[in-house]
């Protein structure tokens, strides 16, 4: 039975030597290349600006197909929405009735 835990406890020394080994591993290659990241963060930013007024175009070009689509579909719901504006303006122009007295 002590040979489990002395077996555990070296087992578990073991993952926290190699864990500790990682992490000093994964330190030291983070700050190697660390100027690597920044250059390629600094490129990534650069290709967006460049990219930037491409997506513009894009977008501005979507908008009117698809806005086009939309008025092409809501044709047809014209006469019901000028009916509701009529409605609208009847209940809005009546004057409030004189109080009795």
């Amino acid at each position: 039975m002590a040979e489990l835990l002395v077996g555990g406890v070296l087992f578990l020394t073991a993952l926290m030597v190699l864990g500790i080994i990682g992490f000093v591993f994964s330190l030291v290659f983070s700050l190697v290349l660390l100027p690597l990241k920044l250059l390629g963060f600094m490129l990534r930013g650069v290709a967006a600006l460049l990219l930037l007024p491409i997506l513009l175009v894009v977008g501005l070009v979507g908008v009117l197909v698809f806005g086009a689509g939309m008025i092409a579909c809501l044709v047809p719901a014209l006469p019901l929405l000028l009916i509701g504006l009529g409605v609208w303006w009847l209940v809005k122009r009546r004057q409030p009735a004189a109080p009795a007295h």
